[in-house]
């Protein structure tokens, strides 16, 4: 129980609270914090004082001997003696009265009253407490700033009320500007207040409630999509139940302040309202003269309200009863048992269910049934129907006409407003503290401190590393050559007249290709610190992203020793301004050879762009793209993401049951990552783990790939073919081939979440059916593992490709969940079973090959080629579509 303190800070895990004085009448807009300690928080001072006598100077004791003989002298040190005897008596018998008081204050407040020698039954319980609880402002359901400015007005004009005691709870406010400015205008009022502190570390604990839907994967299944907008607003709303009841702490403000109420020895009535109402003269004086009328028996007391389109008509001195059809608040006598339901988040029945155990709703039918994956509501209270209707109280304005309107209309808007507000407050919640650890330019995919390792590694001769950097070279050297020939440079811009752009705009690469080219190129860069490669890189981007010319290459030298009159116009400022010397490797500004920008998206749905987008942020670090370059390529990836986000294509494979809706969240989520969208970024990461449960059985098996793959190996089958049904050989391939797939997608999206800092980690997330990511990789690599010894060497050698970089990044994804803490209460069972995976994945990783092992998969058949199934896998191998980055060991998995 809270003590009545004048002003409180209430830690919402504690009892103890810090009290803060209000500032001295001379000085109102001060604002100065005392702390006392709780173990004195009860004792008056008057009950600490204590008479000792008059002063020595008061009792005229006069230092001078002249005035002193022998006989007094003697007299004065006899009753010298006796007093400081009874001082020392008198102090034992204090000391060990109040020895108890002093051990049991905090569990015994009845403790203060027996101290005072006044018996419990002379204790007057006749005040009445007006809590007015502050929350945040939810915009759209009320304007920005309303909380303040209602606050204003009620200190302003609404009127102080006989032996009555308001006190304001500031509930979880979460932006502390706005809780500092609320506390200033109370301190300047000299008005009592409670603070309910939002901790940061508290609410970053909290997770979304993703498993109790009917079906795993709800967001995605066929019943969510029929429903109606609001229906789908509401399903999403419990997703935030918990975060929801931390944050807005709806019915937690209300029992806090009944709680404080009944430790305050001498209120009788508790009044926990909601911090825009008001009392006018006439309302409080009907509700005193009820109270004092059936107080005696009725425990509850029900104070309609009505809702105010302009809070300046309470100052027509009209003080009559209103129509009140709204929502009630409700009274409660010291006594009473009952509370409001803290499991009822803000928006959800979370004082309509207390008025229904208490009888006054029962025309509202809330003991129908309701969805199953809401909290149920309360049986009917022992203290059913004893309450009574009594006076009234005004809502003020909060902000929207269209929405406190006495309507039907009104009433729906205001609940439909309400769902997007408590989401979009608590998204903005959730984006502003993950933006403390965000980086929009930080690496997704890639890991900085892997790569810097095997750099380092590299430069120290180690023997492995060098032979795959060598391998890299070789790659980047034929591309570069290739890429040369077909890419036109900047000069060619002023070939015709008026440097008119080209006819003909240059041949586009597949997406696919050109990722990995792009890749390839940049890793040169980085790891052997030519920039031919990374310039080779820009330029891929330039004409196929940016429709933009090659820029050639020059070096600073040759460049600062050029003649201004002999090339641009211009160019004799090129050395002046801020612009000198170059921000970046590559001119300010590159000629376009066409304006019109082509979004090509057919590509864009089956081709993973995590690693390319990683290499554009490492191309801007190198200063081979410039600072414009890279904003348009932010912007270009902006309109991709919409299309993913709103097409019907992209919402279409969100749906997708098989590796298909993985790669759309990975993509989403790179996407979003890249141009900054954090509540995309937490929006997708947060709820791509609800796929785990319908992807993934507890056995760690993958029903609805094999059974996609099933449907491929039909549909594609030759009629040759279909009458001898497929091959062993090539269904088991193409089993391999798609599930190993879907896992690498998972792995890559774990490992890209991980590596942002934000978001919860997935890799070790337990759906409710006990499916888990990490423990499907192991299981599918263990089902492989055991079968290598029975394979032939070319099906080996194709087993090994494909599940060799599944194997070490997820590693990498095992070491990043083992040391760092994901805030997940997790049973015994559960940290056995992933500690047994870590432990196999540690000691068989090498049965797939080693890290820096470079090999290719044996090739298929060519009498197996004839299965179009096969072609497809042998398409997305060219295509660069087997969820595997070119040259992974160098970026991805763990050294």
């Amino acid at each position: 129980m809270l003590p009545p303190f004048i002003k409180h800070d209430v830690n919402s895990r504690s009892s103890n609270t810090s009290v803060i004085s209000p500032p001295p009448p001379s000085s109102p807009k001060q604002y100065s914090p005392k702390h006392r300690k709780p173990s004195q928080s009860h004792l008056h001072t008057e009950m600490l004082s204590l008479d000792l006598g008059q002063s020595r100077k008061e009792k005229g004791f006069y230092k001078d001997k002249k005035y002193f003989n022998s006989r007094r002298l003697s007299q004065q040190q006899r009753q010298s003696r006796w007093l400081k005897l009874l001082l020392v008596v008198l102090g034992l018998l204090f000391i060990f009265g109040y020895i108890p008081f002093f051990r049991f204050v905090n569990n015994t407040p009845e403790t203060a009253s027996s101290w005072n020698m006044r018996p419990k039954s002379t204790m007057v319980r006749d005040q009445i407490l007006l809590y007015r609880i502050i929350g945040n402002d939810l915009p759209p359901r009320h304007k920005e700033g309303q909380t303040l400015s209602n606050l204003q007005f009620i200190l302003d004009h609404e009127p102080s009320f006989p032996n009555t005691r308001k006190i304001f709870l500031l509930n979880r406010i979460i932006d502390p500007i706005n809780e500092a400015a609320i506390i200033r205008l109370l301190d300047e009022y000299n008005m009592e207040y409670i603070r309910v502190p939002f901790v940061d570390t508290e609410y970053e604990k909290l997770d979304f409630q993703l498993e109790e839907f009917p079906n795993p994967d709800f967001l995605h299944s066929d019943d969510y999509r029929r429903y109606s907008k609001v229906s789908k607003l509401r399903v999403l709303d419990y997703t935030y139940h918990k975060k929801n009841l931390y944050a807005m702490n709806n019915n937690g403000g209300r029992n806090t302040a009944i709680q404080h109420g009944r430790s305050i020895p001498n209120a009788k009535w508790i009044m926990p309202f909601d911090g825009n109402c008001y009392l006018s003269h006439n309302g409080f004086e009907e509700i005193r003269t009820q109270l004092e009328r059936h107080g005696r028996d009725t425990k509850y007391f029900i104070v309609p309200m009505t809702r105010l389109l302009n809070n300046s008509v309470l100052l027509n001195n009209l003080d009559e009863r209103p129509k009140t059809p709204e929502e009630p608040q409700i009274i409660f006598r010291y006594d009473s048992k009952e509370e409001y339901n803290l499991n009822m988040r803000y928006g959800r029945r979370s004082k309509l269910e207390l008025l229904w155990c208490l009888g006054a709703l029962e025309n509202r039918r809330l003991n129908r049934p309701t969805v199953p994956w809401e909290p149920a509501e309360r049986a009917y209270s022992k203290e059913k129907g004893n309450f009574k209707n009594i006076g009234w109280v005004f809502r003020l304005f909060s902000g929207n006409q269209q929405q406190e309107e006495n309507k039907k209309e009104a009433s729906s808007i205001r609940a439909f407003n309400r769902l997007l507000a408590i989401q979009s407050s608590l998204d903005s919640l959730d984006e502003n503290l993950a933006r403390r650890h965000f980086q929009h330019d930080k690496l997704f995919l890639y890991n900085d401190r892997i790569m810097n390792q095997v750099r380092y590694d590299y430069w120290m001769k180690d023997s492995e590393v060098s032979s795959t950097i060598q391998h890299l070279e070789e790659q980047a050297d034929i591309i570069l050559e290739e890429s040369q020939k077909r890419l036109e440079p900047i000069s060619s811009a002023t070939d015709k007249e008026d440097g008119l752009s080209f006819d003909a705009v240059p041949e586009k690469d597949e997406l696919g290709p050109l990722s990995q080219n792009v890749t390839i190129l940049t890793l040169a860069n980085y790891y052997l610190g030519s920039e031919k490669y990374g310039r080779g890189a820009a330029n891929l981007i330039r004409v196929h992203f940016l429709n933009e010319y090659a820029v050639e290459d020059e070096d600073e030298y040759n460049s600062a020793r050029r003649i201004p009159d002999d090339s641009h116009l211009l160019d004799f400022l090129s050395d002046q301004g801020y612009s000198f010397p170059s921000l970046s490797r590559v001119p300010r500004v590159v000629p376009k050879y066409s304006n019109n920008r082509i979004l090509n998206t057919s590509d864009l749905t089956k081709t993973d762009v995590s690693s390319l987008l990683d290499c554009i942020r490492i191309l801007r670090r190198m200063q081979v793209l410039t600072h414009k370059e890279y904003i348009d390529l932010q912007a270009i990836t902006a309109e991709f993401l919409e299309y993913l986000v709103t097409s019907p294509t992209g919402i279409h494979l969100a749906q997708m049951t098989d590796h298909r809706g993985v790669l759309y969240d990975l993509q989403v989520t790179a996407m979003a990552a890249f141009t900054n969208d954090v509540r995309l970024f937490l929006r997708v990461a947060n709820r791509c783990r609800m796929r785990i449960g319908k992807q993934f059985t507890e056995e760690g098996t993958q029903p609805f790939e094999e059974s996609s793959t099933r449907s491929r190996l039909l549909s594609s089958s030759s009629s040759a073919t279909a009458a001898d049904g497929v091959k062993p050989s090539i269904e088991w391939r193409s089993m391999l081939h798609y599930e190993t797939l879907n896992l690498q997608y998972w792995t890559l999206l774990t490992r890209g979440i991980q590596n942002a800092g934000i978001g919860k980690d997935i890799w070790h997330y337990t759906a409710a059916n006990s499916g888990r990511i990490s423990h499907a990789v192991v299981a599918h690599l263990k089902k492989y593992s055991d079968a290598l010894p029975l394979l032939t060497a070319g099906d080996a050698a194709f087993v090994k490709s494909r599940l060799r970089p599944l194997a070490h990044v997820a590693q990498a994804a095992f070491k990043h969940s083992h040391y760092e803490s994901n805030n997940l209460n997790r049973s015994e069972s559960e940290k056995e079973s992933i500690e047994a995976d870590r432990d196999w994945l540690q000691r068989h990783i090498n049965d797939f090959g080693k890290q820096w092992d470079i090999f290719e998969g044996e090739d298929l058949d060519e009498s197996d080629m004839e299965h179009d199934i096969l072609k497809l896998m042998k398409d997305d191998e060219l295509k660069g579509r087997l969820g595997i980055p070119p040259f992974w060991m160098l970026t991805s998995a763990a050294t």
